[in-house]
């Protein structure tokens, strides 16, 4: 399971920088392979999920602290279209200690995700909590190259 300290850490950064370069090594569907086996049970410890805008906001609006701050994995990507993610507790008070993100208002955060509308949200498990809304950018993003390799990773929220 990732943790916040892997996000701070700069763990998190290094395996997707892993996955990534195992995508541009090799072609094809990845699922059934040893290393896809091993990259989807990775990426699942994260749980991603689409979400909507407005189950989205309602998960920013159900939280303690919030905080926005440039995707993480844009740093790998540093002439790639910009998005930010939305941090939520723990995740969002890292990464504010960092200096990764800043504190903000639900509404805030709100409007942030309204900014990137073209950009699937997707939600993620950080120490066990969906604690990261990412408003991802599919053509760099390693849940949907997991996806486009046939490595069924991200699911759709439960409408309730």
């Amino acid at each position: 399971m990732g943790t916040v300290h892997d996000y701070i850490g700069g763990k998190v950064l290094e395996d997707i920088a892993k996955a990534l370069h195992v995508f541009g090594k090799t072609e094809g569907e990845l699922a059934g392979t040893d290393i896809g086996r091993r990259m989807l049970d990775n990426i699942r410890e994260f749980e991603p999920v689409v979400v909507s805008f407005d189950e989205a906001v309602d998960a920013v609006h159900r939280a303690d602290r919030v905080a926005v701050g440039e995707r993480v994995c844009r740093a790998l990507h540093t002439d790639s279209v910009f998005t930010e993610s939305v941090f939520i507790d723990e995740l969002a008070d890292a990464m504010v200690l960092e200096g990764l993100a800043g504190k903000c208002s639900a509404e805030e955060a709100e409007r942030v995700l309204k900014k990137y509308p073209k950009h699937p949200l997707i939600i993620s498990k950080v120490s066990e909590k969906h604690q990261e809304i990412c408003c991802s950018h599919p053509p760099e993003c390693v849940y949907w190259l997991a996806q486009k390799r046939g490595l069924g990773c991200l699911n759709k929220a439960a409408k309730s």
